[in-house]
């Protein structure tokens, strides 16, 4: 009687000797062996080539297939002669050879497949054209210029495929919605190994814009002239497609609709395109809540309501319920899109409704930091519009202010504050680099509901500069200024403070400026205030960062306060997350401080 492990050796032989096929079987106990696959060795494949190849081969996506056996593994080696060829002619290589072949091995099977490139195919003649009225289009043309084939350069497909549906792409979207190819072609002469390729594109009439119309459903319908507004065409104009996807994002980005729906309808017999706009309100109310901690505030929480369209003009109501250790602030803010510009000779502002508005706010607030309480009305009005980068803002504001500096009694001041701000945005570049400028002035007419004549002006900056792959460079500065008749009259919330997460760390909110008799900070007329700071991002999305800040706030000269330190840094989906350790190198109090800030970069 033989033993059950002698009867099953014997068995697999036995089927090894008849099938001719390779069984796996558990040898051991508790042993599996792993599943079989098929390794692909190239061999005379220039490098810049392998990616292409094994791209192309069967054997490549399906080697580690449950089915895979002799038979398969046969298979492929057959198939992989003939995609080896035409991968290789795609590149160029018109005289190639290809040889492959399976065998097994301790994995499951090795598949060699050798390759004899050949000379490569040169292109000998190339000519592009752009037939019909897209001749007239220079950004359409300008693409000619770019064909990808070049008279002695090599053979490539692949480009020419791609370059084939950029165009056309192009040119739909620069309203030739009939364009197409008459001719595309690329003629091989194997016996000279020379190619000649030929691509004409005939452009069709030019599309324009035609009737467009609005339906909305829902609890509003909007004025017609504000709808009006975010479209950025008129009829009769040519068509763009980026039109489209524009209007679609700026009725999107309104907060005014739950659906947005553009279907244009080209009309082949007078080349015009006609555009239905489907639109659906949202609901009318919006209430949103927040919680969060700073290193200067504590904790702190926030509650807003939003009345996303109080009438078919599209007006807003804002309010915000906002606290912490340190402060506390209630407003209410109306605002109104700017649908009529303002346009004189030296002025242009006002009328897009997507970026432009009128406001009308009203602020309550109350703050003690360090030995300063100040609680604070302002009543506001302002015009608000975007040019191109710019950002601009004209607003009065009347300011009522009560304010006490410990040490001293409390007292009032009011100011009619007429100002204006400019910001610059520019587009970030590839590597995320940019910068930003801010500018403020204001003043106020001692007399006109002012306490003292006052004029402040601000300029606040700031760039980051890409540092080798990751890494980046951030450099922030703040420049401010005043002239008043009497600035002891001016109110606590006018003066300028430095120290804190934004400002100079190291030092605490607000906690940098002049000193009264009794030695408590009372802001200063003037601000300084530069900073330097390398992140090295050595685990994106996490990095760590060394800085230092210098400033203070002053009367006269500036006493610059200096801090420096460590920190973590993490790109947060809502933005740059910051931990830092600090050192104030002239604060006689605190060795080190923790700053947390999380937000923009710039």
């Amino acid at each position: 009687m033989r033993s059950p492990s002698a009867r099953l050796s014997w068995l697999l032989a036995l089927l090894a000797a008849l099938g001719g096929q390779r069984v796996h079987a558990q040898t051991e106990a508790g042993a599996t062996p792993d599943k079989p696959r098929i390794e692909v060795v190239l061999e005379g494949a220039p490098e810049y080539l392998q990616p292409g190849l094994r791209a192309a081969l069967s054997a490549e996506r399906q080697k580690a297939s449950p089915y895979l056996d002799d038979l398969l593994a046969d298979h492929l080696a057959v198939r992989a002669e003939d995609e080896a060829l035409e991968a290789l002619q795609a590149s160029g290589f018109y005289h190639a050879e290809a040889s492959a072949e399976a065998r097994p091995s301790d994995t499951g099977w090795t598949m060699t497949l050798k390759v004899t490139p050949g000379p490569i195919t040169l292109i000998r003649k190339v000519s592009v054209e752009l037939a019909g009225p897209g001749r007239q289009d220079a950004v359409l043309a300008a693409r000619m210029r770019h064909f990808p084939l070049v008279p002695h350069g090599p053979l490539v497909h692949n480009p020419y495929e791609a370059f084939k549906d950029h165009w056309l792409k192009l040119a739909r979207e620069r309203g030739f919605l009939d364009a197409r190819f008459t001719r595309h072609e690329i003629v091989v002469d194997p016996e000279a190994n020379t190619a000649d390729a030929t691509l004409v594109m005939e452009s069709g009439e030019p599309y324009r814009f035609g009737a467009t119309t609005f339906s909305q459903d829902g609890e509003m319908r909007f004025d017609a002239a504000l709808i009006e507004g975010y479209k950025p065409w008129q009829g009769g104009q040519p068509y763009r497609l980026p039109a489209l996807l524009d209007l679609h994002r700026a009725l999107s980005d309104t907060g005014y609709f739950a659906l947005v729906d553009v279907n244009p309808t080209p009309n082949p017999i007078t080349h015009t395109v006609d555009v239905a706009v489907r639109l659906a309100a949202r609901p009318r109310t919006l209430y949103s809540f927040g919680l969060g901690i700073g290193t200067d505030t504590g904790p702190r929480g926030s509650i807003e309501i939003e009345r996303r369209y109080l009438n078919a003009r599209g007006d807003r109501l804002f309010g915000r319920l906002r606290g912490s250790r340190i402060d506390a602030e209630a407003e209410a803010e109306y605002r109104r899109p700017w649908l009529t510009p303002l346009a004189t000779s030296w002025l242009d502002a006002g009328g897009n409704p997507r970026t432009d508005d009128l406001g009308a706010a009203v602020i309550h607030s109350r703050e003690r930091v360090e030995d300063v309480e100040t609680e604070t009305l302002k009543l506001r009005a302002s015009a608000n519009d975007v040019r191109g980068a710019w950002r601009r803002q004209a607003a009065l504001t009347y300011l009522v202010e009560n304010y006490r500096i410990e040490g001293e009694p409390e007292e009032r001041g009011q100011m009619l504050l007429p100002g204006l701000k400019l910001g610059y945005r520019p587009p970030r570049d590839e590597r995320g680099g940019g910068w930003k400028l801010d500018l403020e002035t204001r003043g106020a007419l001692g007399g006109l509901l002012s306490d003292t004549s006052l004029l402040q002006a601000r300029m606040d900056a700031g760039w980051i500069l890409p540092m080798r792959e990751r890494d980046q460079l951030l450099l922030r500065g703040s420049l401010a200024g005043s002239m008043a008749e009497d600035f002891d009259k001016a109110p606590v919330s006018l003066r300028f403070f430095a120290g804190g997460d934004l400002s100079v760390r190291g030092y605490g909110y607000k906690s940098l400026g002049p000193v009264n008799d009794e030695g408590k900070v009372v802001g200063g007329r003037h601000l300084v205030v530069i900073s330097a700071e390398y992140d090295w991002m050595f685990a994106n999305p996490w990095g760590m960062a060394l800085f230092v800040d210098s400033g203070n706030a002053f009367d006269e000269r500036p006493e610059m306060k200096t801090g420096a330190g460590i920190g973590l840094r993490w790109r947060s989906p809502v933005g740059l997350a910051g931990l830092d350790l600090a050192h104030g190198f002239d604060n006689p109090d605190d060795d080190f401080r923790i700053h947390f800030t999380l937000g923009a970069e710039l």
